[in-house]
Formats: structure tokens, sequence, C-alpha cells
């Protein structure tokens, strides 16, 4: 290794760094977004750095965290992640009202292939961390799918569940679709084949007691499938995303569209016999003059490797929930979770309500540290 090379760039890290923590909270995201990038360079530098590297007297541990395509909504949250756990060298003290990650940790937001792609990386470790959709996720675990022929991946571990996707049923306005039962006889595009959004739309068409006898199934990706509906050719198409989706928020500004509900007992039974779904409430005024409705759930939950240093993971799931990091930690579609005026005991709350919902319908278990973390925070196991 070409030492000059890397004290050049680490030293021009450090400046960024302590430069983020003498700014805002804005800038802090920034300067962990930024830890990211420049630490991915040094990885793509020196593909044979070790992951932990011992300077004087400082412990450096670089941790991955695995995403998806690096302009979409997983390395954005990935991006959010890493500043929230990343504290580098000479950050000094952590204060309760300021942002603190786990000492001598940095981040690194990694794009990848996807959730396919993360469930293999983690399980091989080329990558320590990843976000993975709860539905992939359980396929993985049971090796059915797309991993199906595969041993299954059981050596998966979770942390945390970050974010929650919502499955949206997009019908024409003209089409005459407010219920799901209202979908026989129509044209239903359900994504890509072998995707994870036309998984799910079988699950539910078979949970309604749906199928290509009683409705026409088209194999279209949401994007074609909106210019079909716009066209006149397409009735309606599911599209899993974090409320609010930009594409049907653009589609319902245009008043060509309504969401319809996935509710009854129906969803209710397919919630019980299948952890990676939840019930969500989408709220009125999330898509603009659309009443509010509820619908089912994924989560993106943050998986590790079972063999993750537990003392780590549980640093890891702690300052997920540090109180100062309380800014950082909303994910994609998830609304503001704490009040506008300072509230301790409604911070508290609202911190427990947080921590239940990050190991709730997880389809696979939690990792040793992080169980420790929650047990210690007296969060009740789901």
């Amino acid at each position: 290794m070409n030492r000059d090379r890397w004290i050049a760039v680490w030293n021009l890290w450090s400046e960024r760094a302590a430069a983020a923590l003498r700014h805002p909270r804005a800038n802090w995201i920034m300067g962990g977004t930024g830890a990211g990038l420049v630490i991915s360079i040094l990885i793509l530098l020196y593909s044979s750095a070790p992951v932990v590297l011992d300077e004087a007297t400082e412990k450096i541990t670089f941790f991955q965290i695995g995403t998806g395509a690096s302009d979409g909504a997983y390395f954005a949250a990935g991006s959010r992640l890493a500043a929230i756990i990343s504290r580098p060298p000479d950050a000094g003290r952590c204060e309760r009202s300021g942002p603190c990650g786990v000492e001598g940790l940095l981040a690194v937001v990694k794009s990848s292939a996807g959730p396919v792609a993360n469930v293999r990386a983690v399980s091989a470790g080329h990558f320590e961390s990843a976000l993975i959709q709860s539905t992939t996720l359980d396929q993985a675990y049971r090796g059915v799918g797309p991993f199906r022929g595969e041993k299954p991946f059981r050596n998966l571990r979770a942390i945390a569940s970050v974010y929650h996707e919502a499955v949206h049923l997009v019908a024409s306005r003209g089409a005459n679709v407010h219920a799901m039962t209202d979908l026989r006889g129509k044209r239903i595009a359900i994504g890509a084949k072998g995707s994870m959004t036309a998984a799910v739309a079988f699950d539910l068409l078979r949970a309604y007691g749906l199928s290509t006898r009683n409705l026409e199934l088209r194999y279209e990706e949401p994007k074609h499938a909106a210019e079909l509906m716009l066209h006149g050719q397409l009735d309606a198409f599911f599209l899993i995303a974090a409320a609010p989706a930009e594409q049907i928020a653009g589609l319902a500004n245009l008043g060509a569209v309504d969401l319809v509900p996935i509710d009854g007992e129906p969803a209710s039974r397919l919630v019980g016999e299948h952890h990676q779904y939840r019930v969500l409430h989408v709220p009125a005024g999330t898509y603009g003059l659309i009443p509010a409705f509820d619908t089912l759930g994924l989560d993106a939950i943050w998986v590790c490797n079972a063999k993750a240093d537990p003392d780590l993971i549980h640093d890891i799931a702690a300052a997920l929930f540090y109180p100062g990091n309380r800014d950082l930690l909303p994910m994609p579609g998830d609304p503001q979770p704490h009040p506008r005026k300072p509230d301790k005991a409604a911070e508290a709350a609202m911190r427990q309500v947080l921590m239940e919902d990050a190991v709730a319908n997880l389809p696979i278990p939690l990792h040793d540290g992080a169980a420790r973390f929650y047990r210690d925070e007296d969060v009740p196991p789901r």
C-alpha cells in the first residue's frame, strides 16, 4: 500500500468529518454521505486493505451497507443509516442533543443489483450488512422464489426494520375499480416477470380468490404500465414503494387514477399467515385529493451476517435509536415521528414506539447483539 497516498486521502476525510461536526444537523447528514463516498474510493484504491485499521491510538472499522441502485430509495436510506452510525476519529464526546454514532466506525454505502444480490452478498460476507425487502428476505430464508434450488440462507440476521413500503393498487379513474374484487375481468399489470412486485401481486390475487381465469394479467413495469393506462390500454397496475411515490403522485395530480384499498378479511388473513406483510394506513393528503386508504406494507429490513460481532451490532442498534439521532431516523415514506416542540416524555414514548416497530413482522431472527439491545430497552420480541 502507498502509505503517503493513504494518509493524504485520510487527512482529507478527517477534515471533512470535523467540518461536518461543526455545522448544523443537515451538514452532518451530508458529512455522513460524503464519508461513504470517500471510503468507497479508498476501498476501490486499496482492495487489499483490512476491514479494521489500527493507527497510533485509534481503531477504525469499516462497515458496508448494501443498498440498491444509486438513484433509488434504498441507497438514500442506506446513506442516512451511514450518517447515523458513523463516528469519525476525533469526533469528540457525544451530546444527547446531537448526533452520535459508534466510536471508530465508518459506514460505507454500497450500490448493488438489488435485494436478491444483497442476500447473497451478506450471506457470503461480501457486505457486512444490507437493506433487503421483507418478502425477498422471507424467500431467501425458506429457499423459495428466486432462491429455489439453493440452500436456504439461514445465516442472515436482522438489525431492525427501518422503513415501510406500501403496496399500491393504482386503477384508472374510468375503470370503476374501488376494491380488490372489482378487478374481475380487468387488464392488470403486475410488474416484470419474476419480480417481487409480481410475487406480491399473486399473493394478493390468491387471497381475494382471483386468478388468470377471471382477469387479464400483463407483465409490465410500473412506468410502462402508467403509460398504457393513460392511453386506455390498461385498467390497473401494482406498485410497491414508500408513500408518497412520485410516479403515483403525478398521476393523482392529473386526476387520472384511484388508489384502491387492500383491506378486509383476506388482507388480515394474509398478514396473519405471512410475517413479511403488515397493515399500513396511508393518510389523506398523501396523494392530493385522494382520500385515506388502508393497504398492505412491506418492510425494508437492515440485515447482517449471523457471525457479525455481537458487541458491534449492539452498538449499531443503540446508535440507530440514540436520542440525538432522532432527526436522521425517519426513513422514506415515514411521517416525522417526533414533536416539533421539545417534549422529553413524548420523545421517549415515540422512541419506544419506533423500537417496537423495528422488531415487528421480521421474517428472520434478530442478530444476538441487536436482540440484546432491544431486551435491555424492554422492547418485547415479536
